[in-house]
C-alpha cells in the first residue's frame, strides 16, 4: 500500500462516517424525504450498515506506524509528539466551535466544569462532539504502538494478528452484552475493552505493512482484471449490508483491504479522495458541529439523502481549511512540537 492509498483510504473512510451518522437512524425520515425505501427502512439507513470507518482509519494508522517502525523512525518520544499535536488540534476545534455554540445557539449548554475536562480529556464526548469518542482509545493505541510492534516481532506478525483478532471478538462481546446495556462506556474498563476491540485493525494495518515491505498485494489476475474488483466490491457492499453482526466486520474489514490494495482510482475521484483523506481527521471532529450542533435544519432540510450527504461533505471540508490553518501556525509556535 503507497502513501497515495493510505490518504485515499481514509478519504473513503470518512465519507462513510459522514454516512453512518446521517443516516444510521432511520428517523431522519421524519424530517427529510428518502426516496427509496426497503420494508419500513430508507436506503440510506440500510447503506450505513457497510459504512464501518473506524477500521481503516486503524488501518492507516498500523499501516503508517508499522513503515515508521522498519526505517528506525518510531519511539516512544515521537508518540507522545504525535498524540499531543492531535489533542491540540482537537482542543482548537473545541474553544472555536463550543464558543460558538454557546455565543449563538441559545439550545447549547456548556455544561459543568466536570463536564469541560472531561470532553478535553476525550474521556467522556457527549456533551460536545459525540465522533470523538474513538480519539482517547486511539491515542493509547498510539502511544503504545512501539510495544505492540516490540511484541509483534517477539511472537510473529501471523501469531500476534490471530491474538488481537480473539481479543477484539472477546471485546466486542463484553461491549455488548454488559457495557452498552448498563450505558457504562465511560468507565475506566469501558476505555480498555475499546482499546482492544481496536486492536485487531490496528494489526491488521501493520500486517500490510511488513508483507508489502517483502513482497506485493496485488493479485495480477485480479488486479489486471478491474471491472472483476468492481463488480467484487459492489458483492461485497451487497453482502455487508444483509449482515447485522458486528461479528462480520472483522472478515470485511479483510476483504475489503484485499479488494482495494488490487483497486485503481484515477482521475477527479482519485484526486478527490486524496484531498479528502488529507483532511478527514478535522472532518471527523468538526461535522458533528455542522450537522448536529449549527446547521441541523440547513442540513436536513435538503431533503433527499445524496444533497445531505453532500451537503455535509462540502461543510465540514470547507470547515476543516481555516481549522487545520490555525492549528498549523499554533503547534509550529510550540518548538517541542514544531519538530517531528
Amino acid at each position: 500500500m503507497s502513501k497515495d492509498q493510505s490518504v485515499i483510504l481514509k478519504g473513503v473512510a470518512i465519507l462513510m462516517m459522514l454516512w453512518l451518522h446521517l443516516f444510521s437512524n432511520p428517523a431522519f425520515s421524519d424530517i427529510s424525504s428518502p426516496v427509496l425505501w426497503i420494508g419500513d427502512l430508507p436506503f440510506a439507513t440500510v447503506f450505513a450498515r457497510a459504512c464501518g470507518p473506524v477500521g481503516f482509519f486503524l488501518v492507516c494508522s498500523g499501516y503508517g506506524l508499522a513503515y515508521k517502525r522498519l526505517h528506525g523512525r518510531l519511539s516512544y518520544g515521537s508518540q507522545l509528539k504525535r498524540v499531543a499535536r492531535l489533542y491540540l488540534n482537537y482542543w482548537l476545534i473545541l474553544i472555536l466551535l463550543v464558543g460558538c455554540g454557546v455565543a449563538f445557539c441559545p439550545e447549547f449548554r456548556l455544561g459543568g466544569l466536570r463536564v469541560v475536562i472531561e470532553n478535553f480529556a476525550g474521556w467522556n464526548v457527549d456533551a460536545y462532539d459525540h465522533p470523538a469518542w474513538f480519539l482517547l482509545p486511539y491515542c493509547l493505541l498510539c502511544l503504545s504502538a512501539p510495544l505492540i510492534f516490540g511484541v509483534m516481532d517477539r511472537v510473529g506478525i501471523w501469531r500476534a494478528l490471530g491474538v488481537s483478532l480473539a481479543l477484539s471478538v472477546l471485546s466486542m462481546y463484553v461491549i455488548s452484552r454488559y457495557i452498552a446495556p448498563a450505558k457504562a462506556h465511560h468507565e475506566w474498563y469501558a476505555i480498555l475493552f475499546t482499546y482492544f476491540d481496536l486492536l485487531f485493525s490496528f494489526v491488521l494495518g501493520a500486517l500490510v505493512c511488513y508483507r508489502n515491505m517483502r513482497s506485493s498485494w496485488t493479485i495480477e489476475w485480479l488486479h489486471s482484471r478491474q471491472w472483476l474488483v468492481r463488480a467484487l466490491f459492489l458483492a461485497w457492499f451487497g453482502l455487508h449490508l444483509l449482515t447485522g453482526s458486528a461479528l462480520w466486520d472483522v472478515l470485511f474489514l479483510c476483504l475489503f483491504m484485499l479488494l482495494f490494495l488490487n483497486l485503481e482510482i484515477r482521475g477527479r475521484v482519485r484526486r478527490t479522495l486524496l484531498e479528502l483523506g488529507s483532511k478527514s481527521m478535522t472532518m471527523w471532529l468538526v461535522h458533528a458541529f455542522v450537522y448536529g450542533t449549527f446547521f441541523h435544519d440547513q442540513i436536513y432540510g435538503l431533503r433527499f439523502p445524496p444533497l445531505i450527504f453532500l451537503g455535509l461533505v462540502f461543510a465540514s471540508y470547507v470547515l476543516s481549511i481555516p481549522i487545520m490553518w490555525l492549528a498549523r501556525v499554533s503547534i509550529g509556535r510550540i518548538g517541542w512540537l514544531a519538530t517531528k
